[in-house]
């Protein structure tokens, strides 16, 4: 996500639409932590679909 796009438009301030942001971002961590730790997660829907 481009923050200096959303902040050019809205004319925001940036640190408001970081912070608005981090939730995101956090999301984003926790899924790449579980993917790392259990990377089965990402081949269960492939493997469903063949069979």
């Amino acid at each position: 996500f481009n923050l200096f796009v959303i902040q050019g438009q809205t004319g925001m301030n940036i640190l408001r639409i970081a912070a608005a942001a981090i939730p995101f971002f956090l999301l984003i961590m926790v899924a790449l932590v579980m993917i790392t730790i259990f990377p089965e997660i990402v081949t269960v829907l492939p493997n469903m679909m063949s069979g």
